[in-house]
């Protein structure tokens, strides 16, 4: 069996430390595991990243990323403002599924982000870049008439943020007034009239 190129040794790591990193959290879980979940040793692991908080940096990294290119591509060829702002509530990746299995490591991480600044540092950036993106796209859309100008798009932008974050958190556990597929999209429908100009 031929051996794996660097590059998707890489990809591999990354994509098998989701679920690990998304169940026990950045402290609980361990190299030997992430190996293991990759079905590598420790020193292949160490081959492609320095150490646990590298390969978490790079997975928050990389989840990043895709979020900002998943939502740039739902809203490319969009001129329609009013359009925008509705695809813009819809393509939420915290509240999809395909999302929210990345997301699960940034919601795990956040609970120890307050006692780990190793941990809260790329959290931070990740959500200072969702941030940024949701305030240019919202003055956007201020400027073409679509959302409410009475609020400004730093807090609309947290606002929308703030949202995602807690159905990305509470949707899994389920309960009472638990969002489904049907009332998301009226909770997205009230998102934006209360947004909207």
């Amino acid at each position: 069996m031929a051996r794996m190129r660097a590059p998707e040794r890489r990809r591999q790591l990354l994509e098998s430390s989701v679920e690990l990193f998304g169940s026990k959290g950045y402290r609980g879980a361990t190299t030997a595991e992430l190996a293991r979940a990759a079905g590598v040793t420790e020193p292949i692991l160490y081959r492609h990243f320095e150490n646990k908080l590298d390969l978490f940096v790079t997975l928050v990294e990389e989840v990043g990323n895709e979020v900002l290119a998943a939502w740039d591509e739902a809203l490319t060829g969009i001129d329609d403002p009013r359009e925008r702002l509705e695809r813009l509530l819809a393509s939420n990746p915290a509240t999809h599924r395909r999302g929210r299995s990345a997301y699960r490591v940034i919601f795990q991480a956040m609970s120890e982000a307050d006692s780990d600044p190793e941990v809260a540092r790329p959290l931070r950036r990740h959500l200072n870049r969702l941030h940024a993106f949701l305030r240019d796209e919202l003055v956007y859309l201020q400027q073409h008439g679509a959302v409410r100008r009475d609020a400004g798009a730093d807090l609309l932008a947290r606002l929308l943020m703030d949202v995602a974050i807690g159905y990305g958190i509470t949707a899994p556990i389920g309960g009472r007034g638990t969002v489904n597929a049907a009332t998301r999209d009226d909770m997205q429908s009230l998102l934006a009239e209360l947004i909207a100009k």
